[in-house]
């Protein structure tokens, strides 16, 4: 006989709680920037029209993704913590490619129209609050700081997402008590008639 006591204690769901609350908070800056490069894009500045068309469908594609991985971590679906820890491994890199290309002046040898360039602390917040678009804005502006922000919300759900709290709460499978009733197991018995 088993007590209550002598059950493992199951996984909290803390850290996956958390990757998906920051996921979803990354997918919706991610629409933000998106948004952002839309009203640029239809306003009177003149900015590169390939590249912004690029910029909003990848800050749409990945707000997709961050959000139904959410929604699949949060119904204990491996494949949701995959489709998190890709795609914010992505937003990653590309902001870590951004901040490589500011600390070494990286010079393109053709001229981006984009977004004006701000002061190095608004930079810096568009970099945070802007997602993909952000990361795009400090590689071509060649802002650190910028960079550097935009790097925070995405690899703070990649860490929350591979981590091995996150494996265990999704391989946790939790028992199921059901009420013993005459009622709740049909017979297998022939019945002799």
């Amino acid at each position: 006989m088993t007590y209550a006591s002598e059950r493992p204690a199951a996984p909290s769901g803390a850290v996956a709680t958390t990757a998906v609350v920051l996921a979803l908070c990354a997918g919706l800056l991610n629409l933000w920037g998106a948004g952002t490069v839309l009203s640029a894009l239809r306003g009177e500045s003149h900015i590169d029209t390939s590249l912004a068309v690029f910029s909003i469908l990848g800050a749409l594609l990945a707000a997709i993704a961050l959000g139904y991985g959410a929604v699949l971590l949060l119904r204990r679906d491996e494949t949701g913590r995959f489709l998190l820890i890709l795609t914010s491994g992505l937003l990653t890199a590309v902001a870590f490619v951004a901040l490589a290309c500011a600390l070494v002046d990286y010079q393109p040898d053709y001229g981006i129209d984009w977004l004006p360039a701000e002061s190095h602390s608004l930079e810096a917040v568009n970099g945070l609050f802007n997602g993909l678009v952000g990361s795009v804005t400090a590689l071509v502006h060649r802002e650190w700081l910028a960079a550097l922000t935009a790097a925070v919300l995405p690899f703070a759900v990649f860490l929350a997402a591979s981590s091995g709290y996150t494996t265990r709460w999704i391989a946790y499978t939790p028992p199921r008590f059901r009420a013993e009733s005459p009622y709740s197991q049909a017979s297998l018995e022939p019945s002799d008639i």
